[in-house]
């Protein structure tokens, strides 16, 4: 199966040219991240709410950018908390353990409680990769649907919505496996392709793809 998207470690074109399009005249800068012990894992606004109202400081909304080295770029809707000596700091854990993330600065972004879809843009020629992401985009269409859109957490899907949701749900699993083994992979001992001179395996910049 296709892994995660990682944090990339340079700003290629295909970043530049999606920061760009989402919001114009910023440039993404790597936050830390630091996980607060009560925050939970994809819930970054409720998360960085409660960090302000304990410790102060503010909200910082923006999108988390991500790649599947050779296959797509990808933009994540996000908050991250900004301390109140001024320092960016992603305290929302992730599943995949990143250390930091490429954030991008959306100035007069709000978030108005609803689920925002990722966007996302292929690098690759393989057709594949276009119908793994318009799969995705049929997804969040589904689990956005009607009063699913404002519900959190798990969803609960009856009826036909079980059969719509296995076909697509089934599609993204066949293409994930089709593309697997076209993402560019790394090996973790050799030099990080960040340039840091540290072995990919312990860069700061994230995790390898393997």
């Amino acid at each position: 199966m296709l892994k995660a998207p990682v944090t990339p470690a340079f700003l290629s074109r295909s970043i530049e040219t999606l920061c760009e399009e989402l919001s114009p005249g910023q440039t993404p800068q790597y936050v830390e991240v630091v996980a607060d012990p009560c925050a939970r894992v994809h819930e970054c606004f409720p998360n960085v709410l409660t960090k302000v109202d304990c410790d102060g400081g503010a909200v910082v909304i923006g999108w988390s950018i991500w790649e599947s080295p050779g296959l797509f770029v990808e933009a994540e809707f996000h908050a991250v908390w900004r301390s109140p000596e001024g320092i960016l700091i992603d305290i929302t854990p992730k599943a995949t353990h990143d250390r930091s993330i490429l954030f991008l600065l959306q100035p007069e972004a709000i978030y108005a409680g609803r689920q925002v879809n990722n966007v996302r843009r292929s690098i690759s020629a393989d057709p594949d990769v276009e119908t793994y992401l318009r799969a995705h985009d049929a997804m969040f269409e589904f689990m956005n649907r009607g009063d699913r859109a404002g519900q959190h957490g798990e969803v609960s899907i009856a009826g036909q919505d079980v059969l719509e949701y296995e076909a697509i749900a089934g599609n993204i699993l066949m293409l994930s496996a089709r593309i697997a083994n076209r993402s560019k992979r790394y090996d973790p001992y050799v030099p990080c392709w960040c340039g840091s001179g540290k072995k990919s395996k312990w860069c700061h910049k994230g995790p390898i793809p393997a």
